[in-house]
Formats: structure tokens, C-alpha cells, sequence
């Protein structure tokens, strides 16, 4: 495949309750391999390029940000973020 074949494809619908991405590009196969919320369906070599079909859950999927991050904050360094963000809004001139 020439450089503009190797396309990345993002499928999801109200229909379905799977996210799938299909991909030929080398190093978003790398890391949807190494992503604990993804599962590879299939793969294979097409003109000599790897190419990979991946499947999510469409819960853990954002259209905008990609596959939704987990955060593993205790609840006092929760507490601390709120509290630095209100003070910055407080310095802003209000809250948004």
C-alpha cells in the first residue's frame, strides 16, 4: 500500500453497541494492540503492509477525544484538583 492507502477507519452506529477501527497505519496498531479496553478481531498484509480490524465497547468511545481515559485519582487529590480549579476560575472573574 502507498501512503495515502494506509487509512485509518473509525465505524460506529446507534444500532450497535461495538465501536470498530480498522487500520493500516503502523503505529495505531501498535498502541490498540496495547490498549486494555480494545480487542483485535483480525488481521493480515495487504502489498505488504500490516493491517489490523479492532473492536470496543461504543460506551468507552467519544467521537471527539477517541477511547474515553480513566482517571485514578484518590478522593483527596480530587478534592485538591477542585479546589485549584475553582481558584482558578475565581481569578478568571467567575465560573463557567
Amino acid at each position: 500500500m502507498n501512503a495515502a492507502e494506509r487509512e485509518t477507519t473509525v465505524n460506529a452506529s446507534d444500532g450497535d453497541d461495538k465501536v470498530r477501527i480498522w487500520t493500516a497505519q503502523r503505529r495505531f496498531i501498535t498502541k490498540l494492540r496495547r490498549h486494555p479496553k480494545v480487542t483485535e478481531i483480525r488481521s493480515g498484509e495487504s502489498d505488504g503492509s500490516a493491517w489490523a480490524e479492532f473492536e470496543l465497547p461504543a460506551s468507552e468511545w467519544n467521537p471527539v477525544s477517541g477511547i474515553k481515559r480513566v482517571s485514578n485519582l484518590t478522593p483527596e487529590q480530587r478534592a485538591a484538583s477542585a479546589e485549584r480549579l475553582a481558584a482558578a476560575r475565581a481569578l478568571r472573574g467567575g465560573s463557567e
